[in-house]
């Protein structure tokens, strides 16, 4: 008899999402097992209990959203009601969202190239070049002349071109999970030697530089809003409708962004 991680694998694939997208789910769904055992039916006593567990692990709500959807999968498939929870409602005003400067990235690789392992600095020119979330920079699959992101967060599963500069620093990527992303963005920070104002910085701060510097440029909007993966619905809250008709080339969106990225120069200084 399949596992119930196994069912939602096969859920999925039968409806015929992305590969990488159910192996993420099953994986997910596993965690779910893990921290509340395997039934043929739960209950609102379960959720809480897989809610709790995953706070205690320091996830975020937005982390804890997406990690929520395959339950209410397996609720579907198993026949229960997943239960109505009031999320905690966070004023935008009360968010911290931490943002390294151009310099700090640019310290940081210069740096990485002298001290971190071909796994972190395989992490680090990923993140540097395509601003990848810490859920996107955990599972990506095979990876060579381009290479496919599944966003978890309800944007388009992208496949991006890889830069000639960043080739020579990713042999050393391997898939991991989501909560290990999170302790090697603390320790290649502890390599680097680099003092952060607060403890809640991680890789979504690189995210956030990289997009600063891109807006600065003449790169088109909605290409940059594409490049970044954004969800449809963020798209045309800006765009309308511009962003359902508008042709959507990756290459030529990817080509464009890496005229004018602002780290890719340093990871080609000096070669490897």
């Amino acid at each position: 008899m399949a596992s119930l991680a196994e069912k939602i694998y096969m859920d999925l694939m039968a409806r015929g999402k992305d590969i990488e997208t159910a192996r993420r789910w099953r994986h997910l769904t596993m965690k779910f097992e893990v921290c509340c055992g395997t039934k043929r039916k739960y209950d609102r006593d379960d959720v809480i209990r897989y809610l709790c567990c995953l706070r205690e692990q320091g996830y975020r709500q937005s982390s804890i959203d997406v990690m929520l959807r395959p339950v209410k999968l397996l609720a579907q498939l198993q026949g229960w009601n997943f239960p109505r929870l009031a999320m905690p409602k966070v004023r935008d005003g009360d968010v911290s969202r931490p943002v390294l400067s151009h310099e700090e990235v640019c310290l940081m690789i210069r740096r990485g190239k002298e001290v971190l392992s071909n796994r972190e600095l395989a992490y680090l020119a990923l993140s540097t070049t395509f601003g990848l979330r810490r859920e996107e920079l955990s599972g990506l699959g095979r990876i060579d002349g381009k290479v496919t992101v599944d966003t978890v967060k309800g944007g388009p599963v992208t496949t991006h071109l890889v830069p000639d500069e960043i080739k020579p620093y990713l042999a050393g990527y391997k898939r991991t999970g989501v909560g290990y992303m999170s302790f090697v963005f603390r320790r290649i920070i502890r390599k680097l030697g680099i003092t952060l104002p607060r403890e809640n910085y991680g890789w979504h701060a690189i995210r956030r530089a990289l997009a600063t510097e891109l807006v600065s440029t003449d790169v088109s909007l909605l290409n940059l809003l594409r490049f970044m993966r954004w969800s449809d619905a963020s798209l045309k809250g800006e765009f309308g409708m511009l962003a359902i008709y508008a042709k959507r080339n990756q290459e030529e969106i990817d080509m464009s962004i890496f005229k004018v990225h602002p780290f890719l120069p340093i990871w080609s200084e000096g070669g490897k």
